[in-house]
């Protein structure tokens, strides 16, 4: 495996969803500029809030 650490692996991903989805979606700058960083903040925020939703779930 090349990244040993899932976090940084879906923070990445998460970068260039935003990015490629920024260029595709909006025309001008400001919106791709916004649009991306909150793409990303979203996406970001969702997969730790779901990755602390599974810990809760360990069977100990």
């Amino acid at each position: 495996m090349i990244l040993e650490s899932h976090l940084l692996s879906m923070v990445i991903y998460a970068f260039f969803v935003a990015l490629v989805l920024s260029l595709i979606r909006r025309t001008d700058l400001k919106g791709r500029l916004r649009y991306g960083l909150l793409l990303f903040a979203v996406m970001t925020a969702g997969a730790l809030a779901f990755g602390w939703l599974m810990f809760l779930f360990i069977k100990k």
